[in-house]
């Protein structure tokens, strides 16, 4: 999901390098894994680093015409990206203490909750999404 910078302070982008790179030094403060890189996640979390033999499958689909994003899906890899969390969930507080790098995977399981309540209360407040015809 895209940010939308207007929720944050002003100096965000300059708040997230600082966690990122100077604090983090470029990787996942909770599982350490590194940013940019391409891992293969395990089923219960874990990840590894991928080896050259996968680096060479990722090359014959590049050749067969996918894109590296398709061939790192059909493979099952995925690229790691670091994002700044707010422990607290509140985008106010960015206190360096209430702030943390995280991959993809940490911090969507980090916010796992507050993403199911938001969804709970859109349905309750909003409807359940679904179209209705003739009614």
């Amino acid at each position: 999901m895209p940010i939308n910078y207007k929720e944050y302070h002003p100096k965000w982008k300059l708040i997230s390098k600082l966690i990122r790179y100077k604090r983090a030094k470029n990787k996942c403060e909770w599982c350490g894994v590194m940013n940019g890189t391409t891992i293969q996640r395990q089923p219960a979390g874990q990840w590894r680093y991928i080896c050259a033999t996968q680096w060479a499958m990722i090359r014959n689909y590049i050749l067969n015409g996918f894109t590296r994003v398709q061939a790192n899906k059909k493979l099952g890899f995925t690229k790691v990206v670091l994002t700044v969390a707010h422990i607290d969930q509140d985008k106010n507080n960015n206190r360096f203490g209430n702030l943390a790098a995280l991959c993809q995977k940490c911090h969507l399981s980090h916010d796992h909750k507050h993403h199911v309540a938001n969804r709970l209360y859109s349905r309750k407040h909003k409807g359940d999404g679904q179209l209705r015809i003739g009614i």
